[in-house]
């Protein structure tokens, strides 16, 4: 797979233009952001693997209770989204990255006070995921819009590469860390790490000291900047084609993710740590994918890479309603799954990322995530809805392989998209507001 003597740029294959830049490890202010970043991540999967799971496990929360929790989660990607991306450019986006991370610290300390005060309930864990929602919203817009600032656009297919593996780390050290927690401590104990990292994540951003200007866009009317950036999605046809995809992908990967906790704990009969250590594995895939990502593009091309990571993505799920049988077998299905998963999933996501800062203007960067947010995490709740319900009506096992269908449809329509025909990354897409 590594071809060591090829020395054509990673993503567009073109022949580098003059000697290569430092590593971005030699970059104080990425350090610091990548430190930052990672650590966010982290508090993100160790939230994400505790909040359904002491919903399912202290407060016995049904397959409907379970969807309506991790669907709170993304009604602000409906509600709040596209005004969150207007504000992002409008302002400096690095002080959202550090605001959102100190308000998460406060929220997963106040979950488990309430859960040992005896007072808390279903409803204050909808409240709180709804919260958390919103937040990730404002953190994710700001960070996609941050990063190009930080390392310029030429540096972003390197960046993102770094990122997503820091990520993949993160998805490996938050189920994992939060898994181990869960047995030897308890839930809330393992919130409360939890909101200590979201706190050493702000406290790492605050050490960036590149400092973006502050666009000259506030004098628009915010519902006009909104229109335009949902117009260039539209119009543009690498954009069009993403979020379609994405969207109808994101419907049924957010089915699975609700049915998962309820497959693993009550379908299987497995402990809530597996739970944790499934996750863990695909995080494990995602640092093999991440490593892989700018391999597979020289050889074969931004569009290609793209449509095969998200092939493996697709026959991964595939995977996961047929485990069942001793305890080995089970385990070895879902973690092979996992592992797949995670390494086809992050070769696409980081080329679609990439992608989208390319050809997007650096001034509507924060409002274009926003639009493509919107159209396509906006199908989240819908899906989480639509997985506890399937859930209930036809069992945990079916409804799985219904998200499994789902996913390779939204596989063919990337394949067959001018996405999956790219041998080279376009240049910056012209607009005029």
């Amino acid at each position: 797979m590594s071809r060591p003597e090829v020395t054509e740029d990673a993503t567009s294959g073109k022949p580098p233009e003059g000697p290569p830049e430092p590593s971005l490890w030699r970059h104080r202010d990425f350090v610091s952001y990548w430190l930052g970043e990672s650590a966010a991540r982290v508090g993100v999967q160790v939230s994400a693997l505790v909040l359904p799971l002491l919903a399912v496990v202290e407060l016995n929360a049904t397959s409907s209770q379970a969807g309506l929790l991790n669907g709170a989660q993304f009604v602000p990607y409906l509600l709040f989204t596209l005004f969150a991306g207007v504000w992002v450019d409008r302002l400096r986006p690095r002080p959202f990255l550090i605001g959102t991370n100190l308000v998460r610290a406060v929220l997963l300390t106040l979950v488990p006070l309430l859960f040992w005060l005896d007072t808390l309930t279903l409803g204050v864990l909808y409240v709180a995921g709804f919260a958390m929602g919103l937040l990730a919203v404002l953190y994710d817009l700001s960070s996609s819009a941050y990063l190009p600032s930080l390392i310029g656009k030429d540096r972003l297919a390197e960046g993102n590469s770094r990122i997503q593996g820091s990520g993949s780390v993160a998805r490996i050290a938050g189920p994992g860390l939060g898994g181990v927690l869960v047995q030897l401590a308890s839930l809330p104990v393992t919130m409360v790490v939890g909101a200590a990292i979201h706190l050493l994540s702000a406290l790492a951003l605050v050490a960036v000291r590149t400092r973006e200007d502050r666009p000259a866009t506030a004098g628009k009317p915010m519902l006009r900047e909104i229109a335009g950036s949902l117009r260039f999605v539209a119009r543009n046809p690498y954009l069009r084609v993403s979020a379609f995809r994405a969207g109808f992908n994101n419907l049924f990967f957010m089915a699975m993710q609700t049915l998962l906790p309820l497959f693993v704990v009550r379908e299987l009969g497995r402990p809530s740590g597996t739970l944790g250590l499934v996750l863990a594995t695909g995080a494990v895939g995602s640092l093999i994918g991440a490593v892989l990502a700018v391999k597979v593009a020289r050889r074969h091309g931004p569009g290609r890479a793209i449509v095969v990571g998200f092939g493996l993505g697709s026959l991964s799920q595939a995977l996961v309603p047929l485990a069942g049988g001793p305890t080995a077998l089970v385990l070895a299905v879902l973690l092979g799954s996992f592992l797949l998963g995670g390494i086809g999933t992050t070769i696409g996501n980081i080329h679609l990322s990439t992608l989208t800062q390319t050809v997007t203007p650096s001034r509507m960067l924060g409002r274009t995530n926003a639009a493509l947010r919107f159209l396509t995490w906006g199908t989240m709740p819908v899906g989480a809805l639509m997985g506890g319900w399937l859930g209930d009506l036809i069992g945990l096992r079916a409804a799985l392989l219904v998200t499994a269908v789902g996913f390779t449809i939204s596989l063919l329509l990337v394949a067959f998209s001018p996405v999956g025909r790219l041998k080279e990354l376009p240049p910056e897409a012209e607009w005029t507001e």
